[in-house]
């Protein structure tokens, strides 16, 4: 089977033999909704793919090879009046270059907005040479292609107007450069999509040619409406289309079609893994997209999918890696919201709590005057900004009808992880102690270098004010960052079990079942030192059997020890024989020490 991973080229994907999940029962619906559409989704979602498709559907040069392209397919059965009725004009401004200029040259704003400008101009004619190149039969006279493109685009547009067909103007990333911009130099991006910069200027043009002089239809796709809110009237007649139900699964794969794959491939190989078990892993990791809140089912990721499925036919296991590369740059979102505003908060809280963050709604115009302005960055700006950017999903309301976003799956909690990592280990050696610390644990049940580890490294690099208002969740946290290994677990973080939840579950892969390594399960406490009437200094200098001897750190544990054997008895329920489980309550002295006390469990072989 030949699984399109990377391809977003409609026509290759049809006449080279790949398959595809259809998409084309959209085409009515996006056609029946308007003329000019804003269409977003997250980096990586199929974007390209489709604005590749409406490009094949409605270009008037494929005409004649409308059934070997569409034939088959629901809108090849059921067409739209509006086939191959257009010139279709595609453009992708994740090719316009946004860097600064080269060392040596002038580095002010005006030099930089300039050169910007003329990159975008220089792009658009680049573009334009070859769609009067690929329609030059169908043009009824030559158009000139002159310095400033939209000025090619208005002779363009005078010969189309000889012809009975009109335009359709494909805008791909449109917010792609200028995000990039504006991470790295708000005053450039400024400059350019307000007053009369070049990037504004270039959507007032695309608005004033909408009006009768031969551009007819519009459909632009991009990340976030940041850039679209700061170009405000530029563009201000399309129309937002990205949080309707009925284009929910418009990109991205649904359960069923996975499993159908899944099910193909299995019945070409006689490698062990099963469908339900592949199914299982690809929905922990890559599901539970909701980009509409009355949508019907959850979307999974399509190239992280595709990535999967790809690896497992060819290998014919399990990717060790669950995150795709090409997903990785999604981290920097992370770190440029921890430079903008109080995020760095934020992205430890989402993991800390493991509860939804509650807003009043999705913001849909914000600009990057709010992004600076840390008084307006609340909870619904940061949770937009960051739903915006698949870092997280809608899940449905709270009692009081706030809106509540979670982070969609292990791929995006591991980005989370990642950053949180950055923050409490910022030096690379110290990452390296902190995995050389956890190897007793995951391979002996050795908890205590992985307890000296986060006393002498992590706790220090608390403030007196973290220590304040922390509780044991952060301590839940400061584990869930050292102890994730999507190589041989899956991380489940307030998993419920037995009318309950525990702190924090690993478990093993079906690929690492026949390890040395164990299932893992925690329950986390917290002692301020006042309730042991210890101070720091002494708690520091004591022996961890001392501590343990103390009444409220016994207490405490046993409390613990109860909650775990509930949990233990529920996962074993869940799972079955297969599971090999070390339980672990852990119990922090303030924020100066750690004792932990380990469950006697059975260990059952796999």
């Amino acid at each position: 089977m030949k699984l399109p991973y990377g391809i977003a080229d409609f026509y290759h994907l049809r006449t080279a033999g790949y398959e595809y999940v259809d998409r084309t029962g959209y085409v009515r619906a996006v056609e029946e909704r308007g003329e000019a559409l804003l269409f977003l989704r997250p980096r990586r979602f199929g974007k390209s793919l489709w604005l590749r498709t409406l490009a094949c559907y409605y270009d008037l040069r494929y005409a004649g090879e409308h059934e070997r392209l569409f034939g088959d397919l629901a809108v090849g059965r059921d067409p739209t009046p509006l086939a191959h009725r257009y010139f279709v004009l595609s453009l992708d401004f994740s090719l316009i270059n946004p860097e600064p200029p080269p060392r040596g040259v002038n580095r002010d704003v005006s030099s930089r907005v300039d050169r910007i400008g003329n990159e975008i101009h220089d792009y658009l004619n680049r573009a334009l040479k070859s769609f009067v190149s690929d329609y030059r039969v169908h043009l009824p006279e030559p158009v000139t292609i002159e310095a400033d493109a939209l000025h090619t685009l208005d002779g363009i547009l005078a010969v189309i107007r000889q012809t009975p067909y009109q335009l359709y103007l494909l805008v791909d990333e449109y917010d792609n450069f200028a995000n990039e911009v504006m991470a790295s130099d708000p005053d450039t991006y400024d400059d350019l999509v307000h007053t009369d910069g070049p990037f504004k200027y270039l959507f007032k043009w695309v608005k004033g040619v909408m009006a009768g002089k031969g551009l007819e239809r519009l459909f632009v796709t991009g990340v976030s409406p940041i850039v679209m809110s700061d170009v405000t009237s530029g563009l201000n007649m399309a129309e937002d289309v990205y949080l309707e139900a009925d284009l929910n699964a418009l990109c991205g794969f649904t359960g069923d079609e996975l499993r159908s794959l899944l099910e193909r491939i299995k019945s070409r190989t006689e490698d062990s893994w099963t469908v339900a078990e592949a199914h299982e892993m690809m929905r922990v990791w890559y599901d539970g997209y909701r980009f509409a809140e009355n949508a019907t089912a959850a979307i999974y990721n399509p190239t992280l999918s595709l990535y999967f499925l790809s690896h497992l036919q060819r290998e014919g296991t399990y990717p060790g890696e669950m995150l795709d590369n090409n997903l990785a740059a999604d981290e920097g979102k992370l770190e440029y919201l921890g430079r903008v505003a109080s995020g760095q908060e934020s992205v430890i809280d989402l993991i800390r709590s493991g509860q939804p963050l509650g807003i009043e709604r999705l913001e849909k115009r914000f600009s990057l005057r709010t992004m600076l302005d840390r008084s307006s960055q609340d909870a619904t700006f940061l949770g937009s900004y960051l739903y915006y950017f698949g870092m997280l999903t809608l899940d449905g309301r709270s009692k009081i009808r706030e809106l509540l976003l979670s982070p969609p799956n292990l791929v995006v909690r591991k980005l989370y992880v990642d950053r949180i990592l950055q923050f409490l280990l910022p030096l690379g050696k110290s990452r390296d102690a902190a995995a050389e610390a956890k190897g007793p644990l995951l391979t002996d049940g050795v908890i205590e270098p992985l307890l000296d580890f986060v006393e002498t490294t992590v706790f220090p690099t608390f403030s007196n004010r973290d220590a304040q208002g922390a509780d044991e969740l952060m301590v839940k946290t400061v584990f869930v960052c050292l102890l994730w290994n999507e190589i041989n677990y899956v991380m489940l973080s307030e998993p419920e079990l037995e009318r309950g939840y525990a702190d924090l579950c690993l478990l093993l892969r079906p690929d690492s079942r026949d390890s040395i390594l164990t299932d893992l399960l925690f329950e986390f406490k917290r002692l301020p030192l006042g309730e042991i009437g210890m101070t720091g200094d002494e708690v520091r200098k004591a022996a961890r059997a001392e501590l343990l001897e103390l009444p409220a750190v016994a207490e405490a544990l046993g409390e613990a020890d109860a909650q775990l054997r509930r949990y233990a008895g529920a996962l074993r329920d869940r799972h079955g024989e297969g599971l090999r489980l070390r339980a672990w309550a852990v119990l922090a002295l303030g924020f100066d020490r750690l004792v932990a006390h380990s469950l006697r469990l059975e260990l059952r072989s796999p």
